[in-house]
């Protein structure tokens, strides 16, 4: 298959998998793939003024003579592109259009590789609010292989002073990683039709990538907290849970915590029950207050869109988990290890 213009060479592994935090089977694959624009390492594209709406009705982007109103951590995306596909309005780059297209290739790409557009082996699903296109394969021992895969603008816009990161006097991550994520850049993903969404996925995996290197059970500790919350917080399919507490909040725990105890000497293997207890004292004065800070972005409030009542599940269920720890924790810990 040809690649699209503007596309990164290959796909970019994210996710739990590929992070070696995944406690459940292995059938769960993320990618992103990449889109280089004109709009590289300056936020002077974004958030100028737009002229478009939602057509309810058609369910489309439209044109429109009134500006369009941008909410806070929403952002509009001007574009010179003049490629040939519709995925601009009013000179603006939408992420809709961007999705529906990126949905139409994924499909395509399904086609000619089974060589039967009517197979049923590879389901894909409808869009959704997440900025990933989904599609489950399924495989002949009938394990069901999932895999997400989401277009990103590769703008590296840098990080804006109201994102609170790096936080001052942090002594974690490193000064030299910290350079190395700022590098990276701010990228913008498609969770909104309308609005592009800041993301910090590969910001995300480069803080995991090498977590460990001293020996360290920062990893580990992660791996048991997502362990917990499948068992005891959140049991059941996770397309029930998605408006409770998620994996990716908790992973956002374990960054504030690397940033409370920065030292490697914090997280020595014979100290993760006191990480794990501390992680979870944080988690639930995060869920009592319905407010959790994302890591890059301290403006944004991760629990904003999810349920009250899904939280408050979560919080008295955590409050049960540390009674259980206390006192016994090392031998209570070797069930979700």
């Amino acid at each position: 298959m040809n690649r699209e213009p503007g596309q990164g060479k290959d796909p970019v592994k994210v996710g739990s998998f590929h992070s070696y935090t995944k406690v459940s089977k292995a059938n769960e694959f993320d990618y992103i793939i990449l889109y280089d624009t004109d709009m590289v390492q300056s936020w002077r594209h974004v958030n100028q003024p737009a002229f478009y709406t939602m057509d309810i009705d058609k369910k489309k982007i439209v044109s429109s003579k009134d500006q369009l109103e941008i909410p806070p951590l929403e952002y509009t995306a001007r574009s010179q592109y003049k490629g040939p596909y519709n995925v601009t309005e009013n000179g603006c780059l939408m992420p809709l259009k961007v999705k529906r297209h990126f949905r139409e290739l994924v499909c395509n790409a399904i086609d000619y590789l089974t060589k039967n557009p009517k197979s049923d082996a590879i389901k894909i699903e409808h869009l959704s609010d997440s900025p990933a296109v989904k599609f489950t394969g399924k495989q002949r021992d009938g394990v069901d292989l999932d895999v997400d895969m989401a277009p990103m603008i590769n703008v590296k816009l840098p990080f804006k002073h109201e994102f609170g990161w790096p936080k001052h006097r942090a002594q974690w991550p490193s000064q030299e990683k910290v350079q190395q994520i700022k590098d990276m850049g701010v990228n913008l993903v498609t969770s909104d039709p309308l609005y592009w969404t800041p993301s910090f996925a590969i910001c995300e995996k480069e803080l995991l990538v090498d977590i460990d290197e001293d020996g360290s059970c920062r990893r580990r500790s992660l791996r048991i907290m997502k362990s917990i919350r499948e068992l005891i917080w959140c049991p059941g399919d996770e397309a029930e849970n998605r408006y409770g507490l998620t994996s990716y909040h908790l992973k956002n725990i374990l960054f504030f915590e690397c940033e409370r105890k920065p030292k490697d000497r914090h997280w020595e293997m014979e100290l993760i029950d006191k990480r794990i207890i501390s992680m979870c004292k944080q988690l639930l004065k995060h869920l009592s207050e319905k407010d959790l800070p994302q890591f890059f972005n301290r403006s944004m409030n991760l629990f904003e869109s999810k349920y009250d009542q899904a939280l408050d599940s979560a919080a008295k269920k955590n409050r049960q988990v540390f009674r259980l720890f206390s006192g016994i924790f090392i031998e209570k810990l070797q069930l979700f290890i």
